[in-house]
């Protein structure tokens, strides 16, 4: 008896794996049409790799970037219907749309927007600077009843002024869903990014978990972060919403 209550004591706690999150809804497995996988042996092994860290739903999100990805939403539905038949898997096709005027333009024609879960749609903006057409996009999505998830919120450094989380804040108030990167608790996208990404953890502010799986080599990473104290707590919370997808 006395061996158990020892051995309970000094046991180190189970980690969890991301089967509490269930699904990954930021990821770039269809090959050749963006910085993704590069074939269809490729899409099979980070699938792999995924289902053995817990995940068991996939929502892949190519680029729709002008000049840069020139990706179409019905090419995307196309080639994801492809992937599936051939690998024998359900991967739903959305799109990790670029804010700039032709997207913008997108939503005011009210032309067919990739989207996943409740009309959930994912968005991203300049790494550099910040995008004055944000706050426009997101009234016109969110008045046709979209609901825009930002992408990666902590690679926009920019965006924490003065080490302050108040411009995350006026996105969250203005119903935008923050989204970040497992791989940036370990620092794959510099110190700022992880800095960002435990501040707006230990805040509560993280609606989404992404791996923003592009290629195998970042698997190892994924897995590590299972080791991360930031991830289990939020593995360990409610207030993730990957599993509501």
């Amino acid at each position: 008896m006395w061996l158990s209550l020892f051995s309970k004591l000094f046991s180190k706690p189970e980690l969890l794996d991301f089967s509490v999150l269930q699904t990954d809804m930021h990821s770039h497995f269809v090959p050749g049409i963006d910085d993704g996988a590069k074939d269809t042996e490729s899409t099979k092994n980070m699938l792999a790799g995924l289902k053995s860290l817990g995940f068991s739903k996939f929502i892949t999100t190519p680029h729709i970037m002008p000049d840069v990805y020139e990706n179409k939403e019905a090419t995307i539905e196309q080639l994801t219907a492809q992937l599936n038949a051939t690998l024998n898997t359900n991967i739903i096709a959305a799109g990790e749309y670029y804010i700039d005027a032709s997207f913008l333009n997108k939503i005011k024609n009210d032309e067919h927007l990739l989207t996943f879960g409740e009309n959930h749609i994912l968005i991203e903006v300049s790494m550099g600077m910040k995008e004055t057409l944000l706050d426009a996009v997101i009234f016109e999505l969110t008045t046709r009843k979209y609901k825009p998830i930002l992408a990666h919120v902590e690679r926009y450094v920019y965006m924490f002024d003065q080490g302050k989380l108040d411009y995350y804040q006026q996105l969250k108030d203005a119903d935008v869903l923050l989204q970040v990167n497992i791989r940036s608790f370990l620092g794959q996208y510099g110190e700022m990014p992880k800095k960002i990404a435990r501040k707006l953890a230990v805040n509560n502010m993280i609606d989404y978990l992404g791996t923003d799986l592009h290629n195998e080599a970042q698997l190892p990473m994924i897995k590590d972060a299972l080791n991360d104290a930031y991830i289990q707590n939020l593995l360990k919370g409610n207030t993730l919403k990957n599993n509501l997808l």
